[in-house]
């Protein structure tokens, strides 16, 4: 072969490799896959209409054109993508960038790991965007599990997830929102605490939510900072439309708070305002992140107890430790979900709290299907001797709101510590030592003593020619003993023929003193008279601070008061000892491990001085003005507009604000499963069997004429 044919042959291989070279790079570009998920083709064989709808945001001839976030938002084709299991993705800002050749890979700010969706059942999930609107942006993956309310435990969980896992990564097509599409306004005037907004009635489409309503969150740009603030009031003033046809708006905001960007790319949310905005500062909607940063996690044992009602997609964090500590109230008017609220942060404290003893005392015998495993007593079952009451406690059983003889209180002061040391030494009244034996029993010393040796020492005090007491006063005074003993009503005091010291079995039955975990205690008082609800309510309340301070801080007791305002009313009403045992409960019983939740329907009957010990509320909806006004009073000054709301308040939604969260939210509580939500026995509308005959209703008038007493 010649050097000209060998230098042809060389020449022909070359061009056929360049050929191949380029045929391959022409169908790899044919074949890429763009970032909004459709395949590229080349420039200039792509005809003028297709290059138009390409485009972000473009539209089809004769159709108006599409806003960005509505072509971010519309569905585009995707390359298939071989998955074996169902995944669960996180916020996702656009399709995923793939190849035919190449499984989906997840895109996002920071990597986050795919969860495994886990089957929820209808009636323990908590709506979401996506099922209130399929077209909703995607929620981040760990509020969805969160909202799944199908938790580690065997109906729900309720600890939060770590930060990493909770802080909401802002998306790229937030990020764009947040430069260009979001409404803006502009400041016109401001003072210490409100300001003045103009804008118009621009906003962004429905899918995404974003629009001038009172209750929504704004973003004030002031420097490199964010003053947080709300929308009070929106009104239209006379004005031009602009040149888009927009008419314009002018609402009163309340600045909360600011929110400044960290060093290491997160943000921070402090009360308080450093630097005011001036006439003319941009007003947007609030961003996600900025959103999350105010109503983030404030403590190391957070409960995520509901969704904001702003923005669904973020957790309500309660510190637990921090609302028990310093003792919460859960207030609204009935009707409105208070009970199940309550069951829900009862659940929540005890697995936060697994040590927690949790002492119910349940006026409508309600909370007992709430906790299936609870130790439940009843009238009929339950034992609290006499002599375990101290003498205040005793005296008003006795007097029964009467007026009090304090002669008759003075002789019980002296006989009853004599009693007990008759019983206890097996001596008579006439032959103590005078040795100071029995200095340390005084009348509220828990030790037994017979009723009968009471009656005797006060027959025997009558006998004497010269008695220290009115023989009028002695007489008055047995005849109430008597009264009292013989009263169906009190049988729980006297349930024991034979008098024995079972005070540890008492205590050990209401306070679960039992090997094992922590219990709650239910203590069923429907139907019992106010007197006798009172008195059960002294003792249980002044034994749990009692042995919680006998405990040294290692035994955590929470007393449930429901319907709080039947046994601590304003003023000077009711009964007192169990005013005295609350409130001590409430002023000093933190410091001790004895914890109090106060529950109402009518916060303008309660006790001032108990509700104002209460530093975290959950308030739903209340529609009494007084009732209303302690709310007010209670919450702080910068964020008092939120209280605005309270009288329009759906089902399970409250304003919670105090201790116990980072600031005042306005909140829905999650869906609780059936396995735990409160309710009477009987449906009067359902299951109940009527009574219709002579025969049926026999057992009823039996029954109110034991309950009479």
């Amino acid at each position: 072969m010649n050097n000209d044919a060998l230098m042809r042959r060389i020449s022909a291989a070359t061009d056929a490799k360049k050929k191949a070279a380029t045929a391959s790079a022409s169908d790899q570009s044919s074949n890429e896959i763009r970032s909004d998920g459709l395949a590229r083709r080349p420039a200039e064989n792509i005809p003028n209409h297709l290059r138009q709808m390409l485009q972000p945001g473009a539209a089809p001839a004769g159709q108006p054109a599409a806003r960005p976030q509505q072509a971010a938002l519309q569905a585009r084709p995707t390359a298939p993508a071989p998955v074996s299991k169902p995944v669960q993705h996180a916020h996702v800002a656009a399709p995923a960038m793939t190849t035919p050749q190449q499984p989906t890979v997840q895109q996002h700010d920071a990597p986050r790991p795919a969860v495994q969706a886990q089957p929820v059942q209808p009636s323990q999930q908590m709506a979401t965007p996506q099922q209130a609107n399929p077209s909703a942006a995607p929620v981040p993956q760990s509020v969805a599990a969160l909202q799944s309310d199908k938790g580690s435990g065997p109906l729900m969980s309720f600890r939060a997830p770590s930060p990493e896992q909770a802080a909401p990564q802002e998306t790229p097509r937030e990020s764009r929102m947040a430069r260009e599409d979001r409404p803006e306004a502009f400041i016109t005037d401001s003072d210490g605490t409100m300001a003045t907004v103009m804008g118009d009635t621009r906003c962004v489409d429905t899918v995404t939510g974003l629009a001038w309503a009172v209750g929504r969150m704004l973003s004030i740009v002031v420097g490199k900072n964010r003053i947080v603030a709300m929308i009070c009031s929106i009104e239209m003033p006379d004005g031009e439309p602009t040149e888009a046809g927009h008419k314009p708006l002018r609402f009163r905001v309340e600045m909360q708070g600011e929110v400044q960007d960290r060093g290491n790319g997160g943000t921070s949310f402090q009360k308080g305002i450093s630097s005011y905005p001036g006439a003319g500062c941009p007003v947007h909607q609030i961003r996600a992140g900025d959103l999350a940063a105010i109503y983030a996690a404030t403590g190391d044992a957070n409960a995520v107890v509901g969704a904001l009602s702003q923005d669904e997609s973020i957790p309500a964090y309660v510190d637990v430790p921090s609302m028990l500590s310093k003792h919460f109230a859960v207030l609204g008017s009935t009707g409105c979900g208070k009970s199940a609220s309550v069951s829900l942060l009862l659940h929540a404290c005890q697995e936060m709290v697994p040590d927690l003893r949790t002492i119910i005392l349940d006026p409508h015998n309600e909370y007992g299907r709430a906790f299936p495993d609870a130790n439940i007593i009843e009238q009929r079952t339950m034992d609290i001797p006499f002599w375990m009451f101290q003498l205040e406690e005793y005296v008003e059983c006795l007097f029964r709101g009467k007026p009090i003889v304090h002669e008759e209180i003075d002789a019980l002061r002296e006989f009853i510590p004599e009693a007990k040391i008759k019983f206890r030494d097996g001596e008579d009244r006439v032959k103590l030592r005078p040795d100071n034996s029995g200095a340390a029993i005084t009348a509220d010393t828990a030790a037994p003593y017979r009723i009968a040796d009471l009656l005797s020492m006060i027959d025997e005090e009558m006998g004497l020619l010269e008695s220290g007491y009115n023989r009028t006063d002695l007489k008055s005074l047995k005849a109430r003993i008597n009264s009292h003993a013989t009263d169906q009503r009190y049988a729980f005091m006297f349930r024991h023929r034979t008098i024995e010291d079972i005070a540890w079995q008492v205590v050990a039955n209401f306070f679960n003193f039992h090997d094992g975990p922590a219990r709650t205690t239910i203590i069923e008082m429907a139907g019992m008279p106010a007197e006798v609800v009172n008195a059960v309510a002294s003792v249980l309340c002044r034994l749990s601070f009692e042995l919680a301070i006998a405990a040294k801080g290692n035994m955590k007791v929470l007393v449930v008061c429901e319907e709080a305002h039947r046994y601590v009313p304003a003023g000077r009403d009711g009964f007192e000892p169990t005013r005295r045992a609350i409130a001590r409960i409430a002023k000093e019983g933190r410091k001790y491990g004895s914890f109090m939740a106060i529950v109402s329907q009518r916060p303008s009957e309660l006790d001032p001085t108990i509700l104002s010990q209460c530093s975290t509320v959950f308030s739903l909806r209340l529609t009494n003005d007084f009732d209303q006004d302690i709310i007010r009073r209670a919450i702080s000054s910068s964020s008092a507009s939120t209280i605005a709301f309270i009288s329009s308040l759906s089902n399970r939604e409250c304003i919670a604000f105090g201790e116990g969260m980072s600031t005042a939210m306005r909140m829905k509580f999650r869906n609780l499963p059936k396995e735990w939500l409160p309710g009477a026995e009987t449906d009067v509308f359902g299951n109940a069997v009527p009574i219709v005959t002579t025969q049926q209703a026999g057992p009823v008038f039996h029954q109110w004429r034991m309950g009479a007493g």
